[in-house]
């Protein structure tokens, strides 16, 4: 950030959640701050600078106080993580298709495109975005087909139009700890893995935290009871005894369903799982696409891009704790099974209109009974339908905060 002289009071707005605190790692010299900043997939956030001292009174004063100290370096057990390193993608994109498949001179190799923005730090991208500066197809749903290496071991991914893909082994999209201040003022570490933590400041200071031990995460297994909402096509519930793609169950009212589910479930949370100078996350893993969170009733909001996780510290209890997920997937798989049923308008051989159709105009259900209904038909049948539900897996995720000192 090109903010000269003085010492800012720098506050980052997480744009997701709206929290707001104080920055405590930050760097500045010859009119410039340098703050490192660790972003997930489809990340954002506001940074902001205050002059004059910031926000007055009590907790406001101490951690205003303390930023004239910036940290500027951390280590772990002798290993540098502040300032991070260049990020370097550990995946090597093989081949890489894009366009309509099976149509030479509609499709494109896009294997430069894919490892540019993998080499650039992403972890994941969309799939639409490979059609920027050359759409082999322009108007019609593109498929992409990507075989790729990763730590010696050949993988496949393939998706649609508009789908976001995730890849693994991107370092540094999450960080091993964060440095933060206290409720009182002074910093801690919130770390994710034990360790000796070294913190050195601007003025030549060095502070410890020893991290001896976090727990691990603790996965959420079946069975699942979800339920759908009616008139969709779909049972009024089932049982899932692992989590799977609704795209994948055997049941066409279930693969084909779009709309919003219902997930639930109890679980058991052991006593030493949670603690005083701990943090726990619910971390839902793979998500299609937008889910919804209520935990012993407590609404904990939406999270609507990954990594889809909450933090559930003070909610969450030992013992038994009720867990509700609402998921909402892409209307694609409905409209990909309606076209397993007859037509119910007259169209071109392109899928576009001929005339509206009477029942449309009167605001009354297809006589064939499809649930969607679109002016140009994008998917036909036989088409895959994409992922869609809770995929997970779910996890509770602990960190440690520690003083330092």
């Amino acid at each position: 950030m090109r903010v000269p002289g003085g010492r800012p009071e720098a506050g980052i707005l997480a744009a997701e959640t709206g929290a707001i605190e104080p920055v405590a790692v930050y760097e500045q010299s010859g009119g410039t701050t340098r703050i490192p900043i660790a972003f997930g997939p489809s990340g954002s956030v506001y940074v902001v600078f205050r002059r004059g001292g910031g926000a007055a009174g009590g907790q406001g004063e101490r951690r205003a106080s303390a930023a004239g100290d910036p940290v500027v370096g951390v280590t772990v057990d002798g290993r540098t993580i502040v300032p991070a390193g260049e990020p370097a993608s550990t995946v090597r994109i093989d081949k890489a298709i894009y366009g309509v498949p099976g149509d030479e001179a509609r499709t494109r190799d896009v294997r430069a495109k894919l490892q540019a923005i993998l080499d650039a730090g992403e972890s994941s991208f969309a799939v639409s975005r490979m059609a920027a500066g050359d759409d082999p197809a322009y108007g019609v749903v593109k498929t992409i087909e990507i075989e790729y290496t990763h730590a010696g071991e050949v993988f496949e991914m393939s998706g649609k139009d508009p789908e976001i893909l995730n890849f693994p082994g991107i370092p540094g999209s999450e960080p091993e700890a964060t440095i933060r201040y206290g409720v009182r003022g002074g910093l801690v570490v919130e770390a994710r893995e034990a360790g000796r933590y070294e913190l050195k400041t601007a003025s030549g200071r060095v502070l410890m935290a020893e991290v001896k031990g976090v727990p691990r995460p603790l996965e959420i297994a079946g069975p699942w009871e979800l339920t759908f909402p009616p008139n969709g096509g779909a049972p009024e519930r089932i049982t899932l005894d692992r989590l799977v793609s609704w795209s994948e169950h055997p049941d066409p009212g279930v693969k084909y369903f779009s709309g919003t589910a219902a997930y639930s479930k109890t679980i058991e949370v052991p006593r030493e799982l949670l603690g005083k100078d701990r943090r726990v996350y619910l971390d839902l893993g793979d998500v299609q696409v937008m889910a919804s969170v209520r935990l012993n009733g407590k609404d904990l909001g939406i999270l609507w891009k990954p990594p889809y996780r909450v933090d559930v510290t003070g909610v969450l209890k030992a013992g038994e704790n009720v867990l509700e997920i609402g998921v909402t997937n892409l209307w694609i798989n409905r409209m990909i099974g309606d076209e397993e049923l007859p037509e119910d308008s007259d169209r071109n051989p392109d899928g576009t209109l001929k005339a509206w159709p009477q029942w449309v105009q009167e605001g009354k259900p297809s006589p064939t009974g499809r649930f969607t209904f679109t002016s140009w038909r994008l998917w036909k049948k036989g088409d895959a339908p994409v992922p869609s539900g809770l995929i997970g897996p779910v996890t509770l995720r602990v960190t440690a905060i520690v003083k330092a000192d």
